[in-house]
């Protein structure tokens, strides 16, 4: 290609990648409204494309510059080969990124195809960010296969090979020590408060929540009143948890360290786990949710160390039993928990035959899936019964049918049979949803469902929620983006760290950090109010800091766990692929969750540094055959090889 025509293209791409992230979707009005014939037409797409490029000049010019060296770098050098995956991929991103766009400016898709010029400036921005997308993969690439990076030379290579499993405990706790004394006693969430309440039998037990969590936060409760102050038994276990998840984290730097992950990845996961709120933040929360992050973790770094050395992995008899119970814990922590359970044992059954083990270690397979499942039932049951709790039906898998259903009823009431209407009306609040419908917040139509609706009513329900797809298509489509676009939007975030204030549970003080006061012996944390809020703003304002804030957000985690899978698959390491079963499982379950922000992503938000140290620690090929070798080690010490 000659130059001149290489600079032309390269210009070109820079412009397109800068306009975009600050395309603004809202129709505009004519900007020539006689305007009539070919030139008039050229000038209002002129004039109204370039009305809609929002970002600043100085920011603008910036970014072209940026730009123009990244797609000199990744697109028009000699070497730089097509690969449809990567194609494939960067084009889905892109896609997401325009489709959230358009929720997040207007609320639907059809603000992409309103006039001619909101379909020009759709494909600008699709284009721009499919050119973006397609950088940030190369340059992930290019990024991995250096391995050798500036950092691992000098004294930050030194000073990360001494990065042990205690002195990075030690590095965790003195970062997280100053939150931890603020937000004393601890904090518990409306979910927690609501357990509590079950327990000590003023509100009715039920299954809505996990029955362990119920058993453990109202024993917590109980042995603070029998000591005199909750606050203390608040504490002590806010002081359990939190050591249980800083330990796990300097345990995956110490595997870190023996798999030889290069020092930037080390070294970048001990900053992530010392300042990013998605840590302290929510060891500091006592709730089911904290307790089931640390054992995605867990397990995370269980997988991490069998990607690396599966042989020596499936031989270690306490690594096989560490992981069972943190499945039955995980099993039992959130009724989601199983489906991880389900996948990571899948994952060992690809393995297993990937090895072709010999059928006796078939067999140690079948006794720790059965085992799990046993144990993890077993104690369900158990709970269940001797607490009393009722059983009541889990209508949280129905919440995308049901918004779906809401934004229909809102958008097409006068049109909608009557028919219709009343086998809605058996499962939800028909007039309810009509109103509430289009909301992000799922939980507002989800609350009307009918405690009297039968399996008959809701298979009937079904049957009207398929008919209104199949008629109302684009307002299906909305609802669900609605719901679940913000997991990858780059350019928006939905936080949430519940802090300690001085008001109830229905008092908004920041964003879902809602707490109730009247559980705890609140005059003794009344001179730690200031600071409890100076913090949670802290924690709210973290995602908005360039570059490390985009490591507390979920579209960033989504978009680097789909590329960091893809280049993992595709560079022949797919062993790595383990380490993100936990990863993957909840991002999917996150599309289908009534809230989607960042409590119910953390597993994969927080899981990021693992899929870098899995994608060096699975390099090499994977045997054709393997003889399982005695391994020592305890979790958590030395290699298992």
């Amino acid at each position: 290609m000659k130059k001149p025509l290489r600079w032309l293209l390269i210009a070109l791409c820079a412009l397109l990648m800068a306009v975009a992230p600050g395309m603004d979707f809202h129709v505009q009005a004519k900007a020539l409204p006689d305007g009539v014939g070919l030139v008039d037409m050229l000038y209002q797409l002129i004039a109204r494309t370039t009305a809609a490029f929002s970002t600043d000049s100085i920011a603008l010019a910036a970014l072209a510059i940026v730009f123009c060296w990244l797609a000199n770098r990744f697109f028009f050098r000699a070497g730089q080969k097509f690969r449809l995956g990567e194609a494939l991929l960067c084009a889905f991103l892109s896609g997401m990124m325009l489709l959230a766009s358009a929720i997040r400016t207007g609320g639907s898709v059809r603000l992409l195809y309103e006039n001619g010029f909101q379909v020009t400036k759709a494909a600008l921005y699709l284009a721009g960010m499919y050119l973006i997308d397609l950088s940030a993969c190369r340059a992930l690439r290019a990024a991995l296969a250096a391995g050798e990076s500036p950092l691992n030379v000098g004294a930050a290579a030194r000073w990360a090979q001494r990065l042990t499993f205690g002195r990075a405990l030690l590095i965790i706790a003195l970062c997280w020590l100053p939150q931890i004394i603020i937000k004393y006693p601890g904090v518990l969430m409306w979910d927690t408060f609501h357990q509590i309440k079950q327990f000590i039998g003023d509100v009715p037990r039920m299954n809505n929540h996990p029955p362990l969590g119920t058993l453990l936060y109202g024993l917590v409760y109980r042995f603070g009143a029998l000591v005199g102050n909750v606050n203390i038994g608040y504490f002590l276990f806010m002081l359990l948890q939190a050591g249980a998840m800083a330990a796990v984290l300097a345990w995956s730097l110490a595997v870190m360290r023996r798999q030889a992950a290069p020092p930037w990845v080390r070294l970048g996961a001990l900053l992530l786990y010392a300042v990013s709120p998605c840590y302290a933040g929510w060891a500091t929360v006592i709730c089911k949710d904290t307790m089931y992050l640390t054992l995605c973790l867990f397990i995370g770094v269980l997988l991490l160390e069998a990607a690396q050395g599966f042989p020596a992995f499936w031989a270690d008899k306490r690594r096989l039993l560490a992981l069972g119970g943190a499945m039955v814990l995980l099993w039992l922590t959130r009724h989601n928990g199983v489906l991880i359970v389900v996948t990571v044992l899948a994952a060992l059954a690809v393995m297993l035959l990937q090895h072709r083990f010999a059928p006796r270690q078939w067999a140690r397979l079948a006794v720790l899936a059965l085992a799990t499942a046993v144990l993890a039932t077993g104690v369900n049951e158990a709970l269940l019964r001797s607490l009393s709790i009722q059983r009541v039906y889990m209508h949280d898998v129905l919440t995308l049918p049901f918004q779906q259903t809401a934004l229909s009823a809102k958008r097409n009431e006068a049109e909608t049979p009557a028919q219709e209407r009343a086998v809605i009306d058996r499962v939800l609040d028909y007039a309810l949803i009509a109103q509430r419908g289009g909301s992000w917040y799922a939980d507002a139509v989800k609350d009307t469902y009918r405690a009297t609706a039968t399996a008959e009513d809701r298979a009937a329900y079904l049957r009207v929620w398929a008919q209104q797809m199949l008629r109302y298509p684009v307002d299906y489509l909305d609802a669900a983006l609605i719901m679940n676009s913000v997991l990858f939007d780059l350019q928006f975030n939905r936080p949430m760290y519940v802090g300690l204030t001085d008001n109830t549970l229905t008092d908004d003080v920041y964003p879902y950090s809602y707490n109730d006061m009247s559980l705890y012996n609140s005059a003794e944390i009344v001179p730690l109010n200031a600071a409890q809020r100076m913090l949670t703003q802290w924690y709210f304002s973290f995602d908005d800091l360039p570059v490390l804030g985009w490591f507390a957000t979920m579209g960033f985690a989504t978009t680097v766990m789909l590329l960091m899978a893809y280049l993992t698959a595709s560079g022949g390491r797919k062993r790595g692929l383990l380490v993100m079963i936990p990863s993957a499982v909840t991002m999917v379950g996150c599309l289908f969750v009534p809230v989607a922000y960042l409590r119910y992503a953390l597993p994969y938000v927080c899981s990021l540094p693992l899929w870098f140290a899995a994608y060096y620690g699975a390099a090499g090929p994977t045997p054709k055959a393997a003889v399982p070798v005695q391994a020592t080690g305890e979790v958590g010490g030395g290699s298992a090889e």
